[in-house]
């Protein structure tokens, strides 16, 4: 056989290879992908984080999803038994841990969760509601750029840990870390009359004993009598009395979720795809509360705001 007829016959090999693994690889990132969405309930702002979820996979076509609302631990367990999802997206706290608890190793993305604790678990990722202590704080600076002494009531069992990860962040921006601790509801009355006592701002955490469904009415009433002004936890603090509070964009929570089921259903492994926290950040402001306390917030901030509680 001649060396130039020898050459072309590997060259036409090589390219019928070369076509055959690319076939095989793009019949693989078209396998159709089945999505099972359990959600809390399909009221706002669920429905606005499940519509930005579609509209992201809207630029995939190997997608099917299917939804399932105030689901119980047999619903869960039906759907996978009947669907066999490839991934599912968890929107709440509630809905995450049921189907984490009867979701075998199917891989999970998860969001409107605020406990990044749910992320450490080996088969979740997804899109936590805490902003990093350094955003909150470069935001805090905006809001008061004069205020040095920052309070924060804790529960130590809960939060010591995450007291410790604060005060990382405050020292360098120059800021004096008020922490309060609060171990029973029954301390909290005389933890808040240390808001009196030269403090200027109150920053809020995630805590169940310091701020509860049932002493956060309490906790605001303080801020409001002492005109020491609170960092709420969402836009339902503010509008209760919370001078501002960091918010979020629902339906872009729910892109960034999409972002991370593609990849997963593009064959990364969700142990791979770190957790991450919201990428567009939005505000709400109280300007009652703001008047009130004689706190002048400036045009940009009152222009940029999400929402204005009157």
């Amino acid at each position: 056989m001649r060396p130039k007829h020898c050459f072309l016959m590997c060259k036409q090999a090589l390219v019928a290879l070369f076509l055959m693994v690319t076939g095989i690889f793009n019949a693989y990132a078209e396998v159709n992908q089945k999505v099972l969405i359990v959600a809390n309930t399909n009221e706002e702002p669920y429905a606005q984080v499940i519509k930005g979820f579609k509209a992201q996979l809207a630029e995939s076509n190997h997608f099917t999803l299917t939804e399932l609302f105030k689901p119980t631990a047999a619903d869960i367990t039906q759907h996978i038994s009947q669907d066999n999802p490839n991934l599912i997206f968890a929107v709440g706290r509630e809905a995450t841990e049921l189907a984490q608890q009867n979701s075998a190793a199917i891989p999970m993305v998860s969001t409107l969760v605020l406990k990044e604790s749910i992320f450490k678990l080996g088969k979740t990722t997804g899109v936590s509601l805490t902003y990093p202590f350094t955003t909150q704080i470069q935001w805090l600076k905006k809001f008061f750029p004069e205020q040095t002494k920052i309070a924060v009531l804790f529960n130590p069992a809960e939060n010591a840990e995450t007291i410790q990860r604060l005060k990382k962040v405050t020292e360098p921006a120059g800021l004096r870390l008020i922490a309060i601790p609060v171990e029973s509801p029954r301390q909290l009355p005389d933890a808040l009359e240390q808001l009196a006592n030269n403090v200027d701002v109150l920053l809020t955490i995630q805590d169940e004993i310091a701020l509860s469904p049932q002493t956060v009415k309490e906790v605001l009433l303080a801020s409001f009598r002492n005109r020491v002004p609170m960092v709420g936890l969402s836009e339902n603090w503010v509008k209760s009395g919370a001078l501002y509070a960091l918010s979020w964009d629902y339906d872009d929570l729910g892109r960034q979720c999409a972002v991370q089921a593609q990849k997963i259903g593009n064959g990364q492994t969700v142990q791979s795809i770190p957790s991450e926290t919201p990428r567009k950040m939005i505000y709400t402001i109280n300007t009652k509360i703001a008047e009130h306390m004689n706190i002048d917030i400036s045009g940009s901030l009152i222009q940029n705001a999400k929402i204005l509680f009157h």
